[in-house]
């Protein structure tokens, strides 16, 4: 009886890892994206032109469900730029159990 109970969990936690981990596998991608995006040169763009870079590709990954332009909080200085993002991502991790998974990320980087 023990051996179907652990089994039973085990089962459990593989669905769980299932529905959950993509969720966190699509946030870690994205913010090497953002990473990227903030160290785009000055003379290639104001915070306005930042953001639209930022929501093209949050389309492109479909992420558009979850993160909006109320998302983002961009900041340029002389020397570097900030970019601030703060989502928040539901997802089913059992039948009849949802969890809401809060993401908060800064990336400061320097302007070359």
């Amino acid at each position: 009886m023990g051996g179907l109970i652990f089994l039973a969990l085990l089962i459990a936690m593989a669905y769980a890892a299932w529905n959950v981990a993509p969720a966190y596998m699509d946030h870690y991608d994205f913010v090497d994206k953002v990473n990227e995006i903030c160290r785009t040169p000055r003379y290639k763009g104001d915070d306005d032109r930042i953001m639209e870079m930022l929501m093209r590709e949050v389309r492109n990954r479909r992420l558009d469900e979850w993160i909006k332009p109320g998302s983002f909080r961009v900041n340029t200085t002389e020397t570097s730029r900030r970019i601030n993002l703060r989502y928040e991502r539901e997802v089913q991790v059992l039948p009849g159990w949802k969890k809401r998974l809060k993401f908060d990320f800064q990336s400061d980087q320097p302007l070359v």
